[in-house]
């Protein structure tokens, strides 16, 4: 019992003792912060997921409305300038539609319409105008 109770008490024994206990704090420390960072890895991956179904079902929905005959029809109509057999198709130009807008207004209003700007000279015009005064 005198020999076992000598090498337990001895510096060496302790001295070892000490060492193996600092290294298995850090051998547990290391273990913990890989864990740690495994945890933060399959949280930002989890998060990633979520993002990556929520695209793909908004992505569905728009596959699926693309694939709508309405819109279909609507978009051939906007910029193929297509028609359906039914249909008739009137052109108005712009410059007309203004005009009838502001007699509209005044007509409701009670007022008279207000003249139209005339039409701007481009810039060539201007200078000719400018330089030999015509």
């Amino acid at each position: 019992m005198q020999p076992i109770k000598r090498v337990l008490t001895s510096k060496i024994f302790l001295f070892c003792l000490l060492l193996a206990i600092i290294w298995l704090g850090l051998v547990s420390v290391r273990t913990w912060y890989k864990r740690y960072q495994m945890d933060q890895q399959i949280s930002a991956l989890k998060s990633e997921i979520s993002k990556m179904e929520k695209s793909g079902s908004e992505l569905s929905q728009l596959i699926k409305y693309f694939n709508n005959q309405s819109f279909l029809e609507k978009e051939a109509k906007d910029k193929l300038n297509l028609k359906n057999a039914d249909e008739n198709v009137v052109m108005v130009p712009e410059a007309a539609i203004g005009q009838e807008l502001s007699a509209r207004q005044a007509a409701s209003t009670g007022q008279p319409a207000a003249p139209q700007p005339a039409v701007q000279d481009n810039n060539f015009i201007k200078w000719w105008k400018y330089l030999f005064g015509r």
